[in-house]
């Protein structure tokens, strides 16, 4: 979530992670919406940090309350009701701050409670991209006349099969004093660049079950149903929303929020901070003149295959990441463009985090963000 503030900047993150047996005959295996029981779980999760924030979205039943919950389908009755939920996984999400470094402390602060609450129950936490086991998510039952009205209304469900097999970051940042025809122009151009900048994140090399043929299925699956980018304004500010399908009616408190959502779920705190800035160095660049609101399906597969192999996805991360470098220098914040340092290295050897998970023979990353 983020909120904006007298702070020049803001930022807020939410990570998204799998479930696994800690322990017992069957430690190591991914719980998900084929083993795990929502109801009980949910229970087992109750007691959490940030209940008390007035400033969190809950969603229309009320599921995603405080600093951590449980991520998945949400299900209804033909009547309506609330069903029940296919659990993918649990999210973790941050209030906001007024620096990458307070918001990264904080999402490990939370990760820890959370690990800790899960381990009373035998249960751990797992980072991928991408459940490794299922070729796809089967809606069971089948979905009913009312959830087929309602998701076919609403262009957030597009896509909601894949979403609740994918894993990711949602990287939010905010900037002072900014309209929204600032803050779409940002969005539009992270919009264009975004294929050329997931392969840093890229993390999921395997597919039900299997070693895939590239290195972000997640990418090639999602990159043509779901967002990669939305900026939220004023609810009753028309003229903003009727101008791009980037823009989304914010809650009281998040107007200007500009929310990236294409990387994957990939290890490791400098990574992610380095992801952060880059985003930072983009929406303060003013030298990159590609802007879109569409995805580049062709592109983001390109990528999704052969990541910075592929000469036009690698000559196009080395430009962006000149130029969210150059920004960032240029308004005086030397520590944040030194935080590019891994994706440099990164681009410099052609590897992404799927490369060292492949060659790991494990499925997923063991523990959070902060065992990484």
């Amino acid at each position: 979530m983020m909120v904006r503030s007298g702070s020049a900047m803001r930022y807020g993150i939410e990570f998204e992670y799998l479930l696994i047996d800690a322990s017992g005959p069957h430690a190591g295996r991914i719980r998900d919406f084929t083993n795990l029981d929502f109801p009980a779980l949910s229970r087992m999760l109750a007691a959490k940090p940030g209940l008390d924030d007035p400033t969190l979205a809950t969603g229309d039943q009320g599921i995603r309350s405080g600093y951590w919950y449980l991520e998945g389908d949400e299900r209804a009755h033909p009547d309506g009701r609330f069903a029940g939920l296919a659990v993918k996984g649990v999210e973790i999400r941050t209030p906001p701050r007024d620096s990458v470094a307070e918001a990264l402390d904080l999402l490990l602060e939370i990760e820890r409670q959370l690990a800790a609450t899960l381990a009373t129950h035998h249960l751990a936490l797992g980072i991928a991209a991408l459940n490794p086991l299922h070729e796809r998510y089967v809606f069971d039952p089948p979905l009913n006349t009312y959830e087929q009205r309602t998701r076919a209304a609403d262009r957030d469900f597009a896509g909601n099969d894949i979403a609740t097999l994918t894993f990711g970051p949602d990287l939010n940042l905010s900037f002072a004093e900014r309209d929204w025809r600032r803050d779409l122009d940002a969005a539009r151009k992270l919009n264009f660049y975004a294929p050329f900048i997931v392969p840093f994140s890229f993390d999921s090399p395997w597919y039900a079950g299997q070693p895939w043929t590239g290195w972000s299925r997640r990418t090639w699956m999602r990159c043509g149903c779901r967002p990669a980018v939305r900026v939220y304004v004023e609810a009753d500010n028309h003229a903003a929303l009727q101008a791009s399908p980037l823009m989304r009616p914010a809650r009281p408190g998040e107007v200007g929020r500009i929310e990236f959502k294409a990387f994957d779920a990939a290890p490791g705190v400098a990574l992610l901070a380095a992801l952060c800035q880059l985003l930072t160095g983009l929406c303060l660049d003013d030298s990159l003149p590609g802007r879109s609101e569409e995805p580049d399906v062709d592109l983001y597969r390109l990528a999704a295959l052969d990541a910075f192999d592929e000469a036009q996805i690698a000559h196009g991360a080395q430009r962006v990441l000149r130029a969210s470098e150059a920004a960032l220098q240029q308004a005086g914040l030397e520590a944040a463009a030194g935080q590019l340092e891994p994706l440099w290295r990164q681009r410099a050897a052609r590897t992404t985090p799927a490369h060292a998970l492949r060659a790991s023979g494990q499925p997923y990353w063991p523990g959070g963000l902060a065992a990484h």
